[in-house]
C-alpha cells in the first residue's frame, strides 16, 4: 500500500474543500480524506488529529502505507496573533512512525499531541525563507515565490507544498521549536457528536473515574460516572468513557442517557469548559 492522506482545516466550504483536495492529489497521487472544523476552533483540530494519529498507529492491522501525511490548518490573523504574526501563525511539522503531520502552530492544534507525548518540538518554517530555498532548488520561480509569500489562502498555497518538499526528503529551512508555549488544552469540550454528545478532553485520571462517582460539572449540573453509554439510564446526565483519545487514553464524554443531546440541553459548546 502506498501514501495515505488527511486535511483537517477550518477553510472547508465546498469551493475550498475541492481545490484542497485537487492541490494534494496533484502533488501525492492520492485523494485525502477531508475533515472540516468550525472555524478559528483549534481545539476541535487538535481532538480529531490525535484521533487520526489513533487509528493510523494504535489499532490493530493499522495502516501499512509507506506514510501518511496530515495536514492541519487552522489560522486566525487578528489580535495577538497579527502582532506576533505578519500574515498569520506559521506552519510546522513533526514526525511519527507512521504520519507526517504539517500544521498551523498557534492556539491549540498541536497541545493535544503534546500531552498525550505524541511530539515535543516541532519544525518551525519561515513561508519566505522556504520559498527562497525552493526557488534555489528549481521548484519554484521568483514570482511564484512571491505570491505564495502573500497568498490569503496559505493551506492552498504553501501547506501542501512544504509537505511535499519534506515527504520527499528536502531540507526545507526550518528551526526547532518546543511546544511547552502552546495552550492547555484540559477540560473543555472539543467537540460535539451528532447525537449531542460531548467529547471532552478530560480523561479517567484527571477526574480519578470510579463507576457511580458524582461529578459537578461547570453549569452546576451533576453528572453520574458511568464506563458505557449502555448503561447510564434514560435521562441521567453521565460521564463516559468514549471511543475518542489516543493510545490507552480515553476521552470523557458528557451525554444524557437515550435521549441524547447532552450539548443542546446543558449548554456546551466546543471550548466550553466542563468542570466547575
Amino acid at each position: 500500500m502506498g501514501l495515505i492522506g488527511s486535511i483537517i482545516t477550518d477553510c472547508a466550504d465546498d469551493n475550498a474543500r475541492a481545490r484542497q483536495e485537487l492541490r494534494f492529489s496533484t502533488l501525492f497521487g492520492v485523494t485525502p480524506s477531508f475533515l472540516g472544523v468550525s472555524s478559528y476552533n483549534s481545539i476541535e483540530a487538535a481532538g480529531n488529529l490525535v484521533e487520526q494519529l489513533d487509528v493510523l498507529s494504535n489499532f490493530p492491522l493499522s495502516t501499512k502505507a509507506e506514510k501518511a501525511v496530515i495536514l492541519v490548518n487552522v489560522a486566525p490573523r487578528s489580535g495577538e496573533i497579527k502582532k506576533k504574526w505578519e500574515n498569520g501563525t506559521p506552519f510546522c511539522a513533526f514526525e511519527t512512525k507512521n504520519a507526517l503531520v504539517v500544521s498551523t502552530y498557534e492556539g491549540h492544534c498541536l497541545a493535544l499531541a503534546r500531552d498525550f507525548g505524541i511530539t515535543d518540538s516541532v519544525k518551525l518554517f519561515d513561508i519566505p525563507t522556504v520559498t527562497k530555498a525552493a526557488v534555489e532548488w528549481g521548484e519554484l520561480t521568483s514570482e511564484e515565490a512571491v505570491r505564495i509569500n502573500n497568498t490569503q489562502f496559505r493551506s492552498l498555497e504553501f501547506l501542501p507544498l512544504v509537505a511535499y518538499w519534506l515527504w520527499k526528503g528536502k531540507e526545507v529551512p526550518s528551526t526547532t521549536q518546543t511546544l511547552d508555549e502552546l495552550p492547555s488544552a484540559s477540560g473543555q469540550a472539543w467537540f460535539i457528536d451528532n447525537f449531542g454528545n460531548v467529547k471532552t478532553t478530560l480523561t479517567e485520571n484527571d477526574i480519578a473515574f470510579e463507576e457511580g462517582k458524582e461529578v459537578t460539572l461547570s453549569n452546576d449540573t451533576i453528572a453520574i460516572c458511568h464506563r458505557r453509554l449502555a448503561d447510564v439510564p434514560s435521562g441521567t446526565t453521565a460521564l463516559t468513557v468514549g471511543s475518542s483519545g489516543y493510545g490507552n487514553e480515553r476521552f470523557l464524554e458528557v451525554v444524557i442517557g437515550q435521549t441524547g443531546h447532552a450539548s443542546e440541553s446543558l449548554g456546551f459548546a466546543v471550548g466550553s469548559p466542563i468542570l466547575k
